[in-house]
């Protein structure tokens, strides 16, 4: 049986041979060659390990495409929600939150129907007496 040799294998593994139906029916026959070759692959698979400036440089060519947002507009941002937060308690601590609740509850007790209900009978209360007074000039 005729072997195939380190370069024809090479050749092979790198899709440019000519002979490539010839060599994998003999790698399926021939346990030589198919060791051979799997060590070939082996050894070009170590030696295509990633360099240790891969991740750096990939982020490099990441952040040329897409830029990250400026720290302006993050401090903007942070400026945003501490102002958020910062009302939220002092409105807490003033007692803005509890009022609007006593307000509700006094209105359900009384059951006189929403606010929007009031509202607009007081509406209408000023509209009629408007339309009375026009009538009577």
């Amino acid at each position: 049986m005729n072997h195939f040799s380190k370069d024809a294998l090479l050749t092979y593994f790198n899709s440019d041979s000519d002979l490539e139906n010839e060599i994998e029916k003999h790698l399926l026959e021939c346990e030589r060659c198919t060791n051979l070759y799997v060590s070939l692959i082996e050894d070009i698979e170590i030696n295509a390990e990633l360099s240790e400036d891969f991740t750096d440089t990939t982020v490099q060519q990441i952040e040329k495409i897409l830029p990250s947002p400026s720290k302006t507009k993050q401090n903007k941002v942070v400026t945003h929600y501490l102002v958020a937060a910062g009302l939220t308690i002092l409105l807490t601590l003033t007692g803005v939150f509890q009022d609007a609740l006593n307000v509700t509850e006094i209105q359900q007790k009384q059951n006189n129907g929403s606010i929007t209900d009031h509202l607009m009978t007081k509406t209408n209360d000023v509209l009629e007496e408007m339309k009375g007074v026009h009538h009577n000039e």
